[in-house]
């Protein structure tokens, strides 16, 4: 890898113009010699598009003609000019100038890491604990950088190479654990997958706003989805029993009881597909994996966790 490689920011949008301005602002106010910033938009109708042509003429626009979930960042990555993509939502602000030197940086330091996820701050400045997905407990291991088992699709940065080799995310996920998905595919392939506190970014979103019924359907769907596309039967059959457990759980304290049998409806009835695409890990992939979570807290503890920090 160049000392200076180019750069992608590539920002995913869907109906957020007012907070799209803050997060170009915060890409544009990177100091990087090879940056291209790419908004990807999922076919906004509130003149998201309009507004990046007009205040942001340097930043390339790539609109959508329909809403594709995940898989519009497959596009954005096919369009971008970048061999390391930073990929961030339309609620996700950089935080300093030297953002992507950091990350530039790390790549360097860690040629085996095929992805970076970044910590997670809301506005003051505190740890998001409600985004914390990394197989440690985030009160003892938040500030430490570590190997995890995840993809933060909205706040992390992959090599092009890699995100190619292992297809990008699966499009009929739609929402909900491609991360995980994508995630296992880069672990299979032998590559891994660095948290680092190193860079931080804030996440706009209210930490009390409550998620869409949409996310409980998805959600439950996917993780059935995710766990028969990348595990063998057993392996399988203990991820769909945790993330069901999890799901029921916080399905009925949010009164979205039957968006979660919904879920498992349609995930029990896209069985086929998930098969058709299944790619196992393999032994050597799994023993990784199982070093990797070795820290990771079990499910009673995790259930107590969404009790009292968030209701998904």
């Amino acid at each position: 890898m160049p000392a200076s490689p180019p750069v992608t920011i590539m920002i995913l949008n869907y109906q957020r113009r007012d907070m799209l301005r803050r997060v170009v602002t915060s890409a544009l106010q990177q100091d990087y010699p090879h940056l291209d910033i790419l908004v990807v938009d999922n076919a906004s109708t509130d003149g998201s598009v309009a507004l990046v042509q007009q205040a942001f003429p340097q930043v390339r626009v790539l609109a959508l003609k329909e809403n594709i979930g995940c898989a519009a960042r497959n596009e954005g990555v096919a369009a971008a000019h970048g061999e390391i993509i930073i990929t961030i939502d339309n609620d996700v602000l950089l935080s300093t100038p030297q953002d992507v030197q950091s990350v530039v940086t790390l790549f360097a330091a860690h040629p085996d890491v095929a992805c970076i996820d970044f910590q997670i701050r809301d506005e003051s400045g505190a740890l998001c604990t409600r985004d914390w997905c990394h197989p440690r407990d985030w009160r003892q291991f938040s500030h430490e950088t570590f190997l995890t088992a995840y993809v933060l699709e909205g706040a992390s940065a992959i090599r092009r190479q890699a995100f190619e080799h292992v297809g990008g995310y699966w499009a009929p996920l739609f929402l909900g654990h491609e991360g995980h998905d994508l995630a296992y595919r880069l672990l299979g392939a032998g590559l891994n997958i660095l948290y680092t506190p190193c860079v931080h970014v804030t996440h706009l979103v209210s930490p009390t706003a409550r998620p869409s019924s949409r996310i409980y359907y998805t959600f439950t769907r996917n993780a059935i989805w995710v766990s028969l596309r990348n595990h063998r039967p057993v392996a399988a059959l203990q991820a769909i029993v945790k993330y069901m457990s999890l799901m029921a759980f916080s399905s009925a304290r949010a009164g979205q009881w039957s968006s979660y049998l919904r879920g498992v409806r349609d995930g029990l009835q896209g069985v086929p597909q998930a098969l058709a695409t299944r790619s196992p890990l393999t032994p050597a992939a799994y023993r990784h994996l199982r070093h990797i979570r070795r820290f990771e807290p079990g499910v009673v503890a995790k259930i107590l966790r969404h009790w009292r920090e968030r209701p998904i």
